[in-house]
């Protein structure tokens, strides 16, 4: 007797889970941090707060996925979708297919923006040079010929508050989506007998 076999993958929730992980490990390495500047979290804090932007996406990616096949979604433009390579842009055709207004200077977008810029400077990180410089203090000095270089530097940003802050933003916005269209994509697998 035939079988027919019919099956989605989306792995949004592993890295969301992953990120939790994370950010979980990175609290209890923090905590035992005892000399120098570096945190024993740091490691842990950058991996969950790339998972959790990478979280947004691959949520996004999965929902736009499952509106080309339900009809409440009819003009929703998946093609469109994912030809599209800006992610702001992406955001966009899925947001208005939801019924969600962007704001990026307010809230949720507003933090996603700031996840989106963070993980921009650690995905392009480049270097940087200060040339030779006759300094009077050695102190005060180097500090101030680093600012005169206007380099964004990811890694200042990594604290324990931080990656809470995207988690917890990946986890809002996930929430809001889901509110919004009533899709909760998950991997599946299906057989019918007799096909």
């Amino acid at each position: 007797m035939p079988y027919e076999y019919s099956a989605q993958n989306h792995d949004w929730d592993l890295t969301l889970h992953a990120a939790a992980e994370l950010i979980n490990t990175g609290l209890v390495m923090h905590k035992q941090s005892t000399s120098g500047t570096l945190s024993k979290g740091f490691s842990f804090f950058t991996g969950d707060m790339i998972l959790s932007f990478a979280a947004i996406e691959s949520f996004s990616a999965s929902v736009a996925f499952a509106m080309q096949s339900d009809d409440r979604f009819a003009s929703f433009d998946f093609t469109q979708y994912r030809t599209t390579r800006r992610f702001w842009d992406r955001l966009q055709l899925l947001m208005t297919a939801a019924g969600v207004e962007i704001n990026k200077s307010d809230g949720l977008f507003r933090e996603i923006g700031d996840m989106q810029r963070w993980r921009n400077l650690v995905i392009h990180a480049s270097p940087y040079e200060i040339e030779p410089t006759e300094i009077e203090d050695t102190i005060e000095a180097p500090g101030r010929l680093h600012e005169k270089a206007k380099h964004l530097d990811y890694t200042t940003m990594i604290s324990p508050e931080s990656a809470k802050r995207f988690y917890e933003a990946a986890v809002a916005f996930i929430n809001l989506v889901r509110e919004r269209t009533g899709l909760d994509p998950r991997a599946s697998a299906n057989y019918v007998i007799g096909a």
